[in-house]
């Protein structure tokens, strides 16, 4: 997940959080919305048995789908879109659909930087042609020994206990996707939910809005995985 890779990885073939796409059917599911602002819109909910909320962003960009899951492809261009995202790296492509991605966010100061090794794990529907990028962490220990030896462990980042989410994306006719990103995470260590919760929304915030404009570089043109 180039950041996908970190993504695909970090862009879910797991448990994907359900999600509306309309303000309406969100909130029947304790969706609350806390941001709108540059067409990005961005909710929060509890997650039984955790301190730390769920986000769910959503917005639209004016390209059409191929053009957007070039984007996820590009794990080295997670940097310049993923909110905090640093040191991208494509551990392993199983398959062109399911790969593991390892990437470190950026903490504040005196916050230790946080990494995640994820799974990502792509589907689609065909008759919609709605495509979903599952993400689910990877516990170090069940890699083979040399995807292992490809994560980087000396760079003093707390691997994040806990990730699950998805990116979505809806095709809406005339060169224009619907796009949904839905993640929670449990970063470990000691870090208070209070302050994570307070921060929560600047990811799916900041992400979504640098996706609007870097999803149409040239460079994303011609990519054809369905």
């Amino acid at each position: 997940m180039n950041c996908m890779n970190s993504f695909f990885s970090l862009c879910v073939a797991l448990l994907l959080l359900q999600g509306g796409a309309s303000g309406a059917f969100a909130e029947s599911n304790g969706w609350a919305l806390e941001h709108e602002q540059d067409g990005v819109t961005v909710y929060t909910r509890d997650v039984e048995g955790s301190d730390y909320k769920a986000f769910k962003g959503e917005t639209v960009i004016d390209v059409e789908l191929n053009r957007a899951l070039a984007l996820m492809d590009d794990t080295a261009a997670c940097v310049d879109w993923m909110h905090s995202c640093k040191s991208p790296v494509l551990i392993r492509k199983l398959t062109p659909l399911k790969r593991y991605t390892y990437m470190v966010n950026d903490f504040p100061w005196p916050a230790k930087d946080r990494a995640l090794l994820l799974s990502a794990n792509i589907s689609q529907e065909m008759r919609s042609r709605v495509v979903t990028v599952a993400l689910e962490n990877v516990e170090l220990e069940s890699l083979e020994p040399f995807d292992k030896a490809r994560v980087p462990l000396d760079n003093g980042a707390v691997l994040m206990e806990r990730a699950e989410g998805f990116f979505r994306f809806t095709p809406l006719g005339g060169n224009r996707t619907h796009v949904e990103y839905q993640m929670h995470i449990e970063p470990g260590g000691a870090l208070p939910a209070s302050i994570v919760n307070a921060k929560l929304i600047d990811t799916p915030f900041n992400t979504l809005r640098a996706m609007q404009s870097v999803v149409t570089e040239e460079k994303y043109t011609d990519f054809r995985p369905f």
